[in-house]
């Protein structure tokens, strides 16, 4: 008798998955309307958190795989409808594979109503040996409406190999609804130009865009040392086309940068919202 192997063990081969949510506000809070949401990723049930601000929702993203792997594409449109108050987050970091078989690639799309508030801030993303990383963000945004976008890595070499990852690349444009753009942020690094330099000393990074009119926007060096607070090193500028603020943060490992993150969304929340918000346990 031929003993044939099971089929979990056949190699998993690359993804295609996306997830829909569509938040609306409604009897004095906001919900979230109308949800798809594919494999790997899950979206958990809506929380009510802040004791000053009970209309915004919050809703945990998570992947139900062991990150993203060579070839992945994942797409994730958010909708917040006028005058709803979403923050999105993840309930951790997310390890990106060795990308030797493919690029792994996450588009995100983002459309805002009038007078929203929407926070996208994701746990940074854990660069394995190998690893080749594309973000894509297309950001709709209405002169009255906040959004907060913050994308972050992390450089981790799990075996001390002495290989580092292959390639991050993002891009972010942000627009008007009549399609106007606003700015665009364009970037492409390989792993190999980091040795030596400061990323060994800082082996985390991420980019954050504040888009809002100037009256909920915090001030540029309130910002950043909320950020440096948290021992992270944090640059902040405004942004073209009067968008808002546009900033840049360094720290020496994904858990220093989650707390540089964090201390980005509590500051943007309370310039935009005029509140203290609670802490998003994880």
């Amino acid at each position: 008798m031929r003993s044939l192997p099971l089929s979990f063990f056949e190699f998993d081969s690359a993804r295609a998955a996306e997830a829909h949510l569509a938040a609306e506000f409604a009897g004095g809070r906001t919900i979230l309307r109308r949800q798809h949401v594919g494999y790997p990723l899950h979206v958990t049930r809506g929380f009510y958190l802040d004791r000053e601000r009970p209309e915004l929702l919050t809703i945990y993203l998570q992947s139900a795989s062991g990150g993203l792997y060579a070839g992945d594409r994942l797409t994730l449109d958010i909708a917040v409808g006028p005058s709803a108050s979403l923050h999105l987050t993840t309930q951790a970091a997310t390890v990106v594979h060795d990308g030797q078989l493919g690029t792994s690639e996450l588009c995100l799309r983002v459309n805002v109503g009038s007078g929203a508030f929407c926070a996208i801030t994701s746990d940074p993303y854990i660069l394995f040996p190998g690893a080749d990383l594309k973000l894509h963000s297309v950001l709709v945004v209405p002169d009255d409406a906040v959004l907060l976008l913050v994308d972050g890595l992390a450089v981790h070499d799990p075996r001390q190999s002495g290989r580092s990852f292959a390639q991050f690349f993002s891009r972010q444009r942000v627009l008007r609804p009549d399609g106007r753009l606003l700015l665009q942020d364009c970037g492409r690094i390989a792993g190999a130009q980091l040795r030596g330099g400061l990323m060994d000393m800082m082996g985390a990074v991420a980019t954050a865009l504040l888009i809002a009119p100037p009256e909920r926007l915090p001030g540029i060096e309130t910002l950043m040392q909320a950020v440096d607070g948290c021992a992270c090193l944090g640059g902040a500028s405004a942004a073209p086309n009067q968008a808002g603020l546009a900033m840049r943060i360094l720290a020496p490992d994904a858990g220093v940068l989650a707390r540089g993150i964090e201390a980005v969304f509590h500051t943007a929340g309370r310039a935009a919202l005029g509140a203290e918000l609670a802490r998003r346990r994880k």
